[in-house]
């Protein structure tokens, strides 16, 4: 390299160092990335927030309607699993949620067991974490039956898919209520 092209190339870097057109443009440009992924995790972390605020208010909703008379019939029950959906809007149900409602007693010949359980509010493939019908229950620390005394505990299942971030797994979220009955023990579900 001669003498010429040293300082052509050495004048080059000068000029180029004393330039300052562009900074903000270079430092605008490092970070966007930076702020839309924050954006859009503050997004995604508000609307698993809201799902399962959501679903919390579902499970309550729906335990407190089931236990309000002394009785309950199918068609009853169905009608309150019909709510489900306006309770759950703007997210979808159909496939991506149940909601499970079992009734817990016990009497002097029958250990704490399900006594008759349905389920609606959409058709999301989710067992009871309780049980079927028939099924003995352990229930939570705390939580006692006494004899003909029932407990109504309704589950919420929500599958759970991320908007965004498609690396995050999609989870089923489940949310339960105890409710015991205001009225009467509704160990059994009218035809």
């Amino acid at each position: 390299m001669s003498l010429i092209e040293k300082l052509r190339s050495s004048t080059l870097l000068a000029r180029l160092r004393r330039d300052q057109g562009g900074a903000i443009l270079t430092e605008l440009a490092l970070s966007v990335p930076i702020f839309l992924t924050l954006l859009t995790g503050v997004t995604e972390v508000g609307n698993y927030m809201l799902m399962n605020l959501k679903l919390q208010h579902t499970v309550v909703s729906i335990a407190d309607l089931v236990t309000r008379d002394e009785t309950i019939s199918e068609d009853v029950i169905d009608d309150i699993f019909k709510a489900v959906p306006q309770i759950l809007n703007p997210f979808p149900t159909g496939d991506k949620s149940l909601t499970i409602v079992s009734s817990i007693s016990q009497t002097e010949d029958v250990v704490a067991s399900v006594f008759w359980q349905r389920s609606g509010g959409g058709s999301l493939d989710a067992d009871s974490a309780l049980g079927a019908e028939g099924d003995p229950v352990n229930l939570p620390a705390g939580l006692t039956l006494r004899d003909n005394e029932t407990i109504l505990a309704t589950e919420v299942y929500y599958r759970y898919e991320p908007l965004v971030f498609d690396f995050i797994p999609t989870k089923t979220i489940r949310k339960v209520s105890y409710f015991r009955p205001r009225i009467g023990a509704l160990q059994e579900i009218e035809p």
